[in-house]
């Protein structure tokens, strides 16, 4: 396992970009305090990370930095980005652009200013591309609300393509576009054209596309869409890369907050909603990430949630499933489902009965049913934390490889769930079960995730799962873990 992979496992969680430009003006109905006049300067990060390992052994992070100062008479944007994919040690997306531009204004529309740019795709066959360009620049729509500009310029490039060195006179036709639905979310998107002075043929053309949701002063929900054509790519390269991504993006100085009639926040003014409310709750997530042309994968990852509780009794059902191709071979394939009933007997002590399942293709299991029986109590039982403990007699009928087994067995299971603020929860169970003959035969299975409220029914969820088999299939490893990211939707 090489060392960045180890160090972006442990300091990764979503996968996601910040836009090359930061909005520098908001909606006229969502008025935005501007940045601080002695502060121009707005840093930006994002990182993210979609990792499966063990039978399945797959990596997807993207890293991305952005600095960016705007004033009356100058703008000026730097920013740095890295995509990287692999499918059991085999790249899919390793690919690194840095780019530099400066801006003085002229007057409120017209501006001049110098770009640089530099460009690695490992996968395309591309050792790098350099850009120069002198550029003039035109703001068509400037308002509270929307913002659309167009520039051109010649420049030069640089560049090894396929183990072959080339430089030229090349021109920059770019349009660039922003859009603020609200003070919480905008639309951005750009479209940039490099061809060589002299053979049009002879291109690079950059479509950029996404949306952005304020979660808190600090933290931005974004999507994001990249679509790269190269007219004239390496032997043996597709002329096209996609990538569609998802995530979180963090400013250093926290982006501007709106200003609402009373209160200066994106945060709710709202307390933690009870973790063990009464009635029925359910949650459904899906996440997405795609990468083609060059690049050939995807990853899709499901889950759904519902609970039902009484003053007598709970009802718990969940279920989550990812899969995920790559270069058209599939390197995820799991699908795993829980569903529970509980009597209470006063508030802390409960018997019930329930069933676990799970499938995994890359484990070759086939199935495996693990009904059983419990009795089980609730060391804490708050309005913002729960946690239970459980244990029972069973039975596991599954299949793994080409044999198949059914025996007794013994289940036990830690529950627990925190609301770690208004907007912000947090659910985490470990499941142990063992044949009650032979403990030496057991399966451990963790799953948590955490959810981020972006309003009162849809959240940002990062989720993780760990599988241990003490005995798997022939040739199998003995685990397998997945870290996703996604949407849910709550009702």
């Amino acid at each position: 396992m090489t060392t960045h992979t180890t160090v972006t496992r442990l300091g990764l969680l979503l996968t996601g970009l910040f836009p090359l430009f930061t909005p520098s003006v908001m909606a006229a109905s969502d008025p935005v305090a501007a940045p601080e006049a002695n502060n121009p300067w707005e840093v930006t990060g994002a990182a993210g990370l979609t990792l499966a390992d063990g039978n399945a052994e797959s990596l997807n992070y993207s890293l991305q930095m952005l600095a960016s100062r705007i004033t009356e008479t100058d703008e000026i944007y730097l920013s740095a980005d890295y995509f990287y994919a692999d499918d059991k040690g085999l790249e899919a997306t390793n690919a690194l652009r840095l780019n530099g531009q400066y801006n003085r204004l002229v007057n409120e529309r017209f501006y001049y200013g110098v770009l640089g740019s530099y460009l690695n795709d490992n996968v395309a066959d591309l050792d790098y591309r350099f850009d120069t360009n002198a550029l003039l620049g035109y703001y068509v729509v400037k308002n509270d609300r929307a913002t659309l500009a167009f520039e051109a310029g010649p420049g030069y490039t640089w560049e090894n393509q396929g183990g072959i060195k080339d430089d030229y006179a090349s021109l920059r036709l770019a349009e660039k576009f922003e859009y603020h639905f609200s003070n919480r979310s905008k639309l951005w998107q750009s479209l940039v054209f490099s061809p060589e002075a002299g053979d049009f043929d002879n291109y690079l053309l950059t479509a950029e596309a996404g949306i952005d949701t304020l979660i808190s002063k600090q933290w931005s929900l974004r999507t994001f869409l990249r679509h790269r054509i190269d007219g004239t790519p390496a032997a043996g390269a597709e002329k096209g890369d996609t990538s569609l991504m998802m995530g979180l993006a963090y400013s250093l100085s926290g982006f501007p907050e709106p200003v609402a009639p009373g209160r200066r926040t994106l945060k709710a003014d709202r307390a933690p909603s009870p973790i063990a409310a009464m009635g029925w709750s359910s949650s459904a997530a899906i996440g997405y990430s795609l990468a083609s042309g060059n690049a050939d994968s995807s990853t899709l990852t499901a889950m759904f949630d519902i609970a039902y509780r009484s003053s007598s009794d709970e009802l718990f059902f969940s279920s989550a499933s990812n899969y995920s191709t790559n270069n058209g071979d599939t390197s995820i394939e799991t699908i795993r489902a829980n569903a529970q009933y509980n009597r209470l007997f006063g508030n802390r002590y409960f018997a019930g009965f329930g069933s676990g399942f799970q499938r995994d293709e890359l484990a070759d299991l086939a199935y495996r049913f693990t009904p059983a029986a419990v009795a089980g109590m609730y060391l804490v039982k708050t309005e913002v934390s729960t946690l239970s403990l459980e244990a029972g007699p069973g039975f596991t009928l599954e299949k793994t490889g080409d044999t198949s087994d059914e025996f007794l067995s013994l289940q036990a299971a830690e529950r627990f769930s925190y609301a770690l603020s208004p907007r912000c929860t947090f659910n985490q169970t470990l499941i142990y079960n063992a044949e009650a003959s032979d403990t030496s035969n057991f399966v451990i299975t963790a799953n948590a995730f955490l959810d981020t409220d972006i309003t009162d029914n849809l959240a940002l969820r990062v989720a993780a799962s760990y599988i241990y088999d003490n005995i798997p299939a022939m040739d199998r490893e003995n685990h397998d873990t997945t870290l996703t990211s996604g949407i849910a939707i709550k009702f």
